[in-house]
């Protein structure tokens, strides 16, 4: 069975979709981790960040690790 140009336009826009969503979750977990870090900046305990995200105490501390160490090479 031929593919028709329909089907290949429609997996194209399926892909495009997909990627957008991918970009748009990468973007929302970095500001995640920038909130967290500046949330932390200004007192607030990890205890009380990984109560809020639901993420474990590691990876809240890897994240604000990153965001801190992307700031100072920003410097």
């Amino acid at each position: 069975m031929p593919v028709t140009e329909e089907t290949v336009a429609a997996l194209r826009k399926a892909v495009r979709a997909k990627t957008a969503a991918e970009k748009r979750a990468d973007d929302a977990r970095a500001a995640l981790a920038v909130a967290m870090a500046e949330a932390m900046q200004q007192g607030m305990r990890q205890s009380e960040v990984v109560e809020l995200t639901g993420y474990t105490r590691e990876h809240v501390r890897r994240l604000v690790r990153e965001v801190e160490e992307q700031r100072s090479s920003d410097d």
